[in-house]
């Protein structure tokens, strides 16, 4: 087919790209994030772009690469850092406009005649609220059609049902539902969760099961930006430095809102007592952690692969087969194996251990004991890949230089020493600074074999054998204040770590290829 052919087929597929994505957009952007309707709006247009202009041409092949890079790399490290800067928590969970929105739905009842209801199911799976009113039968409202979910209360706040006033004479369109089927489809649970407006904006809303009382807004808002309480006059005001609305007092009401904090994360870090001392002391471990396993691991590999390249061993691939399957087998499934063997009171290991030596050691509560296991099984889990490597680089050594050695009178301690570790080193250091930077986030190992245990005397949540990864992952989830930002801000310290240790690993790649 020619250009000229294929030149339609392409704007035609653009088309049936873009339309959806720009409805989608304009979803996004009513849901009130503009910020990120905006972004959308923009990568929509550059894609236009490049696969309809002729200009853009030599991007067409990048762009969804670019796209890919930018949406799941950029994005996540430049949201990270965002959050890092604000308080943002279980209790500061909210936009500000949200949590004001939550506010201005409060209400009061207003102690007026009830007025009695029913729910009238339309063809289309909606409903419309008869009310009408007990001392006033001719007083009779009607709401437009809304959408119930059986037992499920409303996400968030909803906007109040407009009602309109009945004719008489005037009859509701739809199915009339008895009491007992509301109860049945379990109808009342979502309509607990609804307000609706009479026309002169009095609120009304379900009391009980069978009623709907008037109601009115509790708070009404200022034009400076306050809040008045209508039943004791009570002002709030936001407080952007905790990210609440508090009164005069400083008494906090309603639900917390996201708000900027500045530096506040990450002078935390080094100042407060409860956060410091933790930190440092799981930097610390952590970095121990890293460099321990990157050397045992190297120290192990190294030398199974030196005596596995000793040409008198009879059965030499037997014995390589079998000691790689480790690395065959998936890390989640050798951890938790190893996480039964090393069982305090009935694990394999102190069965033996006890056995044979008469005494077990405390895997589980003592912080020694669980940082030696955890090398142990990541020594295991490690040495295959690095024996792997030793074994290519010291096939790549000529056998000349053994030789000539050989003849100097050299053993084959002193040749390891002299030769092989010199020539087989500056070549690996990439390799090692990239197993230092992956165990410095090893977060499974730790999730899966003690779970951060045993916990750190004093530390709140912090475990004695927490890596700073795991250590974020608790404070972000599993702390009672869910502290996102302050997590943020480890996660983009981590972030900085690893990347200066890639930035190393390639400075030392290039000096290896230039060698």
């Amino acid at each position: 087919m020619s250009a000229d052919g294929a030149y339609p087929i392409r704007q035609i597929l653009v088309v049936l790209v873009v339309l959806p994505a720009l409805y989608l957009d304009f979803i996004i952007y009513h849901t009130g994030n503009v910020w990120v309707a905006l972004a959308m709006l923009v990568v929509i247009g550059l894609g236009a772009f490049v696969y309809l202009s002729g200009a853009g041409y030599t991007y067409r092949y990048l762009f969804p690469g670019f796209l890919g890079f930018g949406l799941f790399v950029i994005f996540p490290i430049v949201y990270m850092v965002y959050l890092s800067f604000t308080k943002y928590s279980s209790q500061n969970l909210l936009s500000f406009d949200r949590s004001l929105a939550l506010l201005e739905q409060e209400s009061y009842a207003l102690g007026n005649a009830p007025y009695k209801y029913k729910l009238y199911a339309q063809e289309d799976g909606e409903y419309i609220l008869y009310l009408e009113s007990e001392a006033d039968p001719t007083k009779r409202f009607v709401s437009a059609p809304f959408e119930l979910k059986a037992g499920q209360q409303p996400l968030g706040p909803q906007e109040a049902g407009k009602l309109t006033p009945l004719a008489p004479g005037q009859e509701v369109l739809g199915k009339p539902l008895e009491f007992a089927q509301v109860t049945r489809q379990r109808l009342f649970i979502p309509m607990r969760g609804r307000q609706f407006a009479f026309p002169d904006d009095t609120l009304v809303g379900m009391e009980g099961l069978q009623k709907f009382a008037s109601r009115a807004r509790l708070w009404k808002l200022n034009p400076d930006g306050t809040l008045t309480n209508q039943q004791d006059g009570k002002i709030v005001h936001p407080d952007f430095s905790l990210g609440y609305f508090v009164t005069s007092k400083g008494e906090k009401v309603g639900a917390g809102f996201r708000t900027y904090s500045g530096l506040e994360n990450y002078v935390r870090i080094v100042t407060d007592p409860r956060i410091q001392g933790p930190f440092f002391k799981i930097f610390l471990w952590t970095v121990v952690f890293s460099g321990i396993s990157v050397i045992l691991s190297f120290a192990v590999g190294m030398l199974l692969a030196v005596i596995l390249e000793w040409k008198e061993l009879r059965f030499r691939r037997g014995y390589r087969t079998l000691l790689i399957l480790p690395y065959a087998v998936p890390a989640v499934l050798s951890i938790l194996i190893f996480k039964g063997l090393f069982n305090q009171e009935f694990g394999a290991v102190n069965e033996f251990l006890r056995g044979t030596f008469g005494f077990a050691p405390e895997w589980e509560t003592n912080p020694w004991g669980a940082r030696a296991m955890i090398l142990l099984v990541n020594v295991w889990l490690g040495y295959p890949y690095m024996m792997l490597v030793c074994t290519g680089m010291l096939q790549s050594i000529p056998s000349g230089i053994y030789e000539a050695s050989a003849i100097d009178g050299s053993g084959a301690v002193a040749d390891f020493f002299r030769l092989t570790l010199p020539l087989v080193l500056p070549p690996l250091m990439p390799i090692l600074i990239s197993s230092f930077a992956f165990n410095f986030n090893n977060f499974n190992l730790i999730y899966l074999l003690t779970g951060g245990g045993p916990k750190m005397v004093g530390g709140g949540i912090a475990g004695e054998t927490d890596l700073l990864v795991n250590y974020t992952f608790n404070i972000a989830f599993r702390d009672s204040g869910t502290n996102f930002g302050l997590a943020s801000a480890i996660a983009t310290l981590l972030f900085f770590i690893v990347g200066f240790l890639a930035w190393i690993n390639l400075r030392l790649s290039g000096r290896s290829v230039k060698i």
